[in-house]
């Protein structure tokens, strides 16, 4: 099971830096109302390691911290005690060591050269420069919120243990499918997918049960599953998933009734039901008759058997298990600190909003648009038929305002923003032009241009919400840039020169 990897911000570009905070910054948006923890987060101890899946190895030697090794230092000229040489000491694994406590490895970093949407193998030095400080920012941000170990709003707290219960069944799944493939292979038999490895393993969980079951309740409850009404492809999407979430109507007189008896215990109508209905309706298998149903309480039963093996110590306990869970951990930690300290402090009053609104009118300028009547037909004869009609005056805007009191638009307002091609080609027509039949994806495209509106200013009432969203976006950046930068400097950074060298020299070998 791979670690997860949150990445950090850092300031580049805006797109490079939307990309950066975008996990950050929404973990870290504001919860109305939000309550203060009834649990804190786990302890120093359980959060305290690299969070790329290594485990954690302190460095046997690793000079003590003295105010001169305390200084702010860059990755890139590093203070280290008189005589300390970071290259001699570090091993080629290593790039870089921050405070004596965590490694910053070679495998570490070309991981997370991957996450975040690099090359690992095609490194130039400004590259490999740009990356590292990005890892060197996500460490000791969570280092920070660890040390500080602020508690945890109830949601954050919610969230956090249902990711938790999600990776130990999935780590348990694991294991089983594990034993079932071994089993395959050893038989001589083909690889399968994920979902006929489950069912498999289901069905050999059963015939180790040796499940006891009540064959007419079986039929009852296939009875009512089978009266639900089904969707079909002429419904539309609301109506079909409206119909895939209805409940099957089960007697009151069966719903406590034993459906199977095992060595897992015994499993109910009700229970079986509460685990169908914590389904998706889009996920929920089709249950036509009693043999469904089978289906459905022997799923219920291997959940129940996966649930019991991912409450075993040993399987919390490996490493690779626990190291995704501290990942979760640290996650939340690192985003409930930029929350608490950070983006809880940015105020979104009426003046201080007012006040960015003045400072950046034409930021909420409404654009040069067309307005535009555009259809989208599915074939070349109808998309003429079309562009005909509209050529006729009145004839496009008849047509627009009869569909638009059905519920239906046809108004197309578009910018260079929106659709540069489009739009281009809209200014050099006249008002009433028509363009098309154009072919696109999906069909044929026809319109009639009704107006060329140019740009004009906004005022603050029609564009407060725009205001706000980017009022908070550009604070946020600001302050997680700020403390991102001040943790820099407090931070004791030995880098191993040779090492990252080797990197690029590695990434543009000839050989390779």
């Amino acid at each position: 099971m791979r670690s997860l990897q949150v990445p950090c911000p850092h300031r580049r570009s805006p797109a490079a830096l939307a990309a950066a905070l975008v996990l950050l910054l929404d973990a870290a948006a504001p919860r109305a109302g939000a309550a203060p923890a009834a649990v804190s987060p786990p302890s120093r101890a359980t959060l305290q390691r690299p969070r790329t899946g290594e485990p954690s190895t302190p460095p046997a030697s690793a000079p003590a911290s003295s105010p001169a090794t305390r200084r702010g230092v860059s990755p890139h000229n590093v203070v280290a005690p008189p005589g300390y040489r970071a290259a001699r000491l570090l091993p080629d694994s290593v790039l870089v060591r921050i405070d004596g406590r965590e490694d910053v490895t070679v495998r570490r970093f070309r991981r997370a050269v991957g996450l975040l949407g690099g090359n690992p193998d095609s490194l130039t030095p400004a590259d490999r420069d740009r990356f590292l400080d990005l890892v060197l920012e996500q460490r000791v941000l969570a280092a920070e919120a660890v040390k500080r170990a602020l508690p945890w709003p109830h949601p954050d707290s919610a969230v956090y243990e249902q990711e938790r219960d999600n990776i130990l069944l999935r780590a348990a799944l694991a294991d089983r499918l594990a034993v079932i493939e071994a089993a395959r292979r050893a038989a001589g038999q083909p690889d399968v997918d994920e979902q006929a490895m489950g069912m498999a393993a289901r069905d050999s969980l059963m015939r180790e049960l040796k499940p006891t079951w009540n064959d007419e309740l079986l039929k009852r409850v296939g009875r009512a599953f089978a009266a639900l009404p089904q969707p079909t492809p002429q419904m539309g999407a609301r109506e079909q998933m409206a119909l895939m979430g209805r409940v099957p109507e089960v007697a009151s007189a069966d719903t406590g009734g034993v459906i199977v008896r095992s060595s897992l215990g015994e499993l109910t109508v009700a229970e079986m039901l509460r685990d169908w209905k914590r389904l998706a309706t889009i996920y929920r298998p089709s249950v036509p008759d009693a043999e469904a149903v089978r289906g459905l309480a022997a799923n219920s039963l291997f959940e129940r058997m996966l649930r019991r093996e991912a409450q075993s110590p040993a399987l919390q306990q490996r490493p690779e298990v626990a190291g995704v869970i501290a990942d979760r951990i640290e996650y939340h930690a690192v985003a409930n600190y930029l929350q608490t300290t950070l983006v809880s402090k940015i105020p979104m009053d009426s003046v201080a909003l007012l006040r960015f609104f003045n400072a950046h009118r034409a930021q909420f300028a409404r654009p040069a648009r067309s307005i535009l009547i555009l259809l989208l037909l599915p074939d070349r004869a109808a998309a003429d038929s079309v562009a005909r009609s509209f050529s006729v005056p009145g004839e496009a805007e008849s047509l627009a305002f009869r569909a638009q009191r059905g519920g239906v638009s046809y108004t197309h307002a578009v910018t260079a923003e929106s659709d540069s091609a489009l739009f281009a080609r809209t200014l050099a027509m006249d008002v009433g032009a028509v363009g098309g039949p154009d072919p696109v994806e999906g069909g044929w495209r026809v319109f009639k241009v009704l107006e060329h509106d140019p740009r004009s200013p906004q005022p603050f009432a029609a564009v407060r919400e725009n205001v706000k969203l980017a009022w908070y976006q550009q604070e946020s950046e600001r302050l997680i840039r700020g403390e991102l930068d001040r943790l820099k400097r407090l931070a004791r950074l030995e880098r191993n020169d040779r090492a990252l060298r080797a990197l690029v020299l590695a990434a543009t070998s000839p050989h390779r």
